[in-house]
């Protein structure tokens, strides 16, 4: 099931990065990116109304707030995406995205989560790297 979730993730990543930056062409990269982070966020309230989940929501306040930064990190995304998408083109654009996921995981899998990083790894980046290279040539 993890997987599929997975892949739904990238798949939705890809439609989520070709409709901002579409919309940031039509208005501003900025606005765009308050109106994808605006949508979600009355999205995710809906299905936790529905689910009534809400009322956990006043764990977050017991939470380390190093923690509670992530949605920066995805404004950031949307917001960036939105900017190099009109100029790369999804397909160049997202694999440079995923390129710099994958390394960046595997740093953080590395000094932070002290999973081991064997040749396997290694090799799997270079050829990820190659075909990187061909996709954005």
């Amino acid at each position: 099931m993890a997987v599929i979730l997975a892949l739904l993730a990238g798949v939705f990543t890809a439609v989520e990065s070709s409709i901002n930056s579409q919309l940031g062409k039509q208005i501003t990269p900025s606005i765009a990116t308050l109106h994808s982070l605006a949508t979600g966020a009355v999205f995710m309230l809906i299905i936790s109304l529905v689910r009534g989940s809400s009322s956990r929501y006043i764990q977050v306040f017991s939470i380390s707030p190093v923690w509670l930064i992530g949605g920066f990190f995805g404004a950031m995304i949307i917001y960036l995406s939105s900017r190099a998408i009109p100029v790369l083109g999804v397909s160049k654009a997202l694999t440079l995205i995923l390129t710099a996921q994958i390394i960046t995981g595997l740093l953080i899998d590395l000094f932070f989560e002290g999973v081991r990083i064997d040749f396997y790894k290694v090799f799997g980046v270079l050829f990820l790297l190659l075909g990187a290279n061909l996709v954005i040539r």
